[in-house]
């Protein structure tokens, strides 16, 4: 390989990262017209050849760049519209550096998107009809292609409110569906992750869903990740009420939240005393209230909303109250899974809790 070549391929590499300072284009340039003014016709037509390679190189790396989405900003000094040509036996050889796109990408997107157009793609997503995602979400044995589709778009378009938070809740879905403890984290992880990218916005669903993956977090954090977790997961619950006040499933959160802070042991308490200037308090009165809104709010009866509306009313001693719910409960005609393991525990609940009415 001659040495203009490996200069030539030392400036494209250069400028493709975008390191060339204004100093080395110059030597740059100088040494390019002194070696070229000594080469022949077929060195000149090497020299083409060799740029045609080189381009296509670059193209593979830039392709290659935008879908590993790598942050990069390039600070980029450059001399804009600014030609290095020298010319030896009426022959051109045009180097041009300045505003090239086949050189330099020196878009500011993550994702190699347009801040254009990802304000275009975050308003309107043409082509994706978010009724068929939903549909997709309410069926059987889809959970993982549904994870899967979601996470692709999730990565084209990760500040777009709408996507994430259907992310959020397939990856919820998916894992239920999975064994594999670490494989289970890393998805609830991802699925945080993506959320906290685009907290900002006024997004009830987007809280919501970002509230149940840190609860589901709980389960592989130590006592005090988990009080710590436990204030997160509360502080999104109360963004997603505020914009949706009357939503039955954030009642229930918020319930569900402090029925744990009132079911605190002395342990927990001293350690959420010292990660909190304000530790976090609630009564089993505040549950009530919780549960009960999610009771009034409801469509349908959610059978774990009054297995822990009848567990407050048992830590208060109001044992008659608690056994009315749990006979309730217990009536009702269920098919899920769920609503049979719910069921049970009430029972048990109802068969301890009987005899003190």
């Amino acid at each position: 390989m001659s040495q203009l070549q490996t200069n030539l391929i030392a400036a494209a590499i250069g400028a493709t990262i975008g390191v060339i300072s204004a100093a080395s284009i110059f030597i740059y340039q100088k040494v390019l017209e002194k070696q070229q003014h000594a080469m022949k016709n077929d060195h000149l037509n090497e020299v083409d050849r060799r740029l045609t390679e080189l381009q296509t190189e670059l193209e593979r790396l830039r392709a290659q760049q935008n879908q590993q989405r790598k942050k990069k900003k390039l600070n980029l000094k450059r001399d804009n519209d600014t030609t290095y040509a020298t010319t030896d036996n009426d022959t051109d050889v045009d180097f041009s550096t300045a505003g090239d796109d086949e050189f330099f990408d020196c878009s500011d997107s993550e994702n190699g998107i347009s801040d254009i157009e990802n304000r275009t793609t975050e308003a309107t997503c043409p082509g994706l009809d978010f009724s068929l995602l939903d549909a997709h979400y309410q069926q059987d044995g889809c959970e993982e292609d549904n994870y899967v589709q979601l996470r692709n778009l999730v990565d084209t378009y990760p500040n777009n409110v709408d996507i994430v938070w259907r992310y959020a809740r397939s990856c919820y879905a998916y894992f239920n569906c999975i064994a594999d403890p670490s494989a289970k984290q890393a998805i609830i992880c991802a699925g945080i992750n993506a959320c906290d990218k685009v907290l900002d916005a006024p997004n009830a669903d987007l809280h919501k869903w970002c509230a149940i993956l840190l609860g589901k977090n709980n389960d592989f954090l130590p006592i005090a990740e988990k009080i710590k977790n436990g204030h997160y997961f509360k502080e999104h619950v109360m963004k997603a009420l505020e914009i949706r006040p009357n939503d039955p499933d954030l009642h229930y959160m918020l319930g569900r939240f402090r029925y744990e802070v009132a079911n605190l042991g002395w342990i927990e308490r001293k350690i959420a005393a010292t990660l909190f200037s304000e530790p976090p308090s609630a009564s089993y009165e505040d549950a009530i209230d919780s549960f009960q809104k999610a009771e009034e709010f409801s469509v349908k009866v959610n059978l774990e909303n009054r297995l822990f509306l009848s567990k407050c009313y048992i830590a208060l001693g109001n044992y008659k109250l608690a056994c009315q719910l749990l006979e309730k409960t217990c009536d009702l005609s269920v098919v899920n899974e769920d609503d049979k393991k719910i069921q049970n525990d009430a029972r048990q609940l109802l068969a301890k809790y009987s005899r003190y009415q």
